[in-house]
């Protein structure tokens, strides 16, 4: 007796789906609505390959079933497999595979893009992952809100790098199948914002590619720092964090821009991390008020390394004595 999947196999044959070129399988048919049914039911779970000795050393995947697994992932999708077993079963981002996502609709593509953008299937850690340029092309092309996925926006980040920047070092890319440039460019303050609330790894290309923003204009320098700082707020990671000091840096942050933050500054310098303090703690110790000098040299207590506490207490020491202070 004929397995779902071979039943499922058999109706694919059936409407040519094999014989035909993949870049024109979506002008086929998919059958009629008790053919979709049992196909979709044949194709919704299940591995479609299996490990098998192929020769005396040597082991590899096979096809369980003797069809094109490429082509039988899109009549999947087309009979109305579920978002998260399309992910699954897709291999490959392709013209094809977008137009049968775009035409199952908005609710399925955004499904789709919440599975299919996965850690595990990257290379490396902030490499673009299999399927993330269908992902950025599914949001562009259907104009959908920015998923608020963090794998997502590692995607749109390492995307954003090869295109903005040049710099295709360590980064998986198939140049056949490419977002447009000023699609990138088009909504490209919306990601930023996304990213830095979903507090996206600042360690990886997201950082440069908010430096970047603001070099070339698409970024103002208020908007970038007021961005930058509530990253800092919310970030877990001290790698993180000393990459948005590095930000401020690159984009230009004056003491005098510091200073006017003192407040949101001084709980990151209670955190004792040398990026945070070195940059920090000089600005505000030598310049701030007597109000607000205690509440910083608490903070800065926390200090851990030698060379910063050093710091510190030299810059307390260049400060002029406080008015109120008396000779006895």
């Amino acid at each position: 007796m004929a397995s779902k999947l071979e039943k499922a196999a058999e109706i694919y044959r059936s409407l040519g789906y094999e014989e035909t070129d993949f870049d024109d399988i979506l002008n086929l048919g998919i059958g009629s609505k008790e053919e979709q049914k049992e196909a979709r039911e044949g194709l919704k779970s299940g591995d479609w390959t299996e490990i098998k000795q192929l020769s005396d050393n040597t082991y590899g995947f096979v096809s369980v079933v003797d069809v094109n697994l490429e082509k039988l992932a899109i009549f999947a999708i087309r009979v109305g497999v579920d978002a998260k077993r399309a992910a699954k079963i897709l291999r490959r981002s392709s013209e094809v595979a977008l137009k049968a996502i775009e035409d199952r609709g908005e609710t399925f593509a955004m499904n789709f893009i919440q599975a299919a953008c996965a850690s595990n299937r990257r290379i490396w850690e902030h490499s673009l992952s299999v399927l993330g340029m269908l992902a950025l092309k599914l949001v562009h092309e259907m104009n959908l809100e920015i998923p608020e996925s963090v794998e997502y926006m590692k995607d749109w980040a390492a995307v954003a790098a090869i295109l903005l920047t040049s710099k295709r070092k360590d980064y998986n890319f198939d140049e056949k199948f490419v977002i447009e440039k000023s699609e990138i460019l088009r909504r490209f303050n919306e990601h930023i914002e996304v990213g830095v609330a979903l507090n996206v790894p600042a360690t990886g290309p997201f950082s440069k590619i908010l430096i970047w923003g603001v070099q070339n204009n698409l970024i103002t320098k208020d908007t970038a720092m007021e961005q930058v700082f509530y990253g800092l707020s919310i970030a877990q990671r001290p790698g993180d964090r000393k990459e948005y000091v590095n930000v401020l840096e690159q984009i230009g942050i004056t003491d005098e821009e510091i200073k006017s933050r003192v407040e949101t500054i001084i709980p990151l310098l209670g955190l004792g991390e040398t990026a945070l303090m070195e940059r920090f703690a000089p600005v505000l110790i030598e310049s701030d008020t007597d109000d607000w000098l205690y509440p910083i040299l608490i903070s800065c207590s926390s200090a851990k390394v030698k060379k910063i506490k050093k710091l510190i207490l030299n810059t307390v020491l260049k400060r002029e004595k406080p008015k109120s202070v008396k000779r006895v």
